[in-house]
């Protein structure tokens, strides 16, 4: 079976739908990783990436896009790099409520009961929350 790595603009095209070729092409892309044709493999990165570009360059709402990157994401065959995908889908669905950025959910998930040392005034609001938790 052939093994894939998705790029942040397969799933940018998918969401935004502004270029149609490109829309069609990532459509029948996740068609084929939903019927167990092709497998595929996606960097945290790309996700960050994903994040960034939704949220700043086409100001989408988190309630809008977030349900739908996680039905993508939950397809059994694609793969997340460097993580766990229930770590994922954990920290996506904390974006839907929390205003905290994707890379802080990720260090938060992530930290393995170390410190995280930021100034970010969002983020230390959620880790006095996590420190009596």
């Amino acid at each position: 079976m052939k093994e894939i790595l998705l790029d942040t603009n397969i799933f940018i095209r998918f969401f935004v739908k502004d270029i149609k070729p490109q829309f069609e092409e990532s459509y029948k892309l996740f068609g084929k990783i939903e019927k167990g044709e092709t497998r595929a493999m996606v960097s945290i990165l790309v996700i960050n990436e994903i994040v960034w570009v939704l949220e700043n360059y086409y100001e989408l709402s988190r309630k809008i896009y977030i349900p739908i990157l996680v039905k993508l994401l939950a397809l059994k065959g694609i793969k997340i790099k460097e993580t766990k995908k229930k770590i994922l889908m954990k920290i996506l669905g904390k974006m839907k409520e929390k205003k905290l950025d994707f890379t802080d959910l990720y260090l938060i998930e992530n930290r393995e009961g170390k410190e995280i040392v930021f100034f970010d005034k969002e983020l230390q609001k959620f880790q006095k929350v996590l420190e009596k938790s």
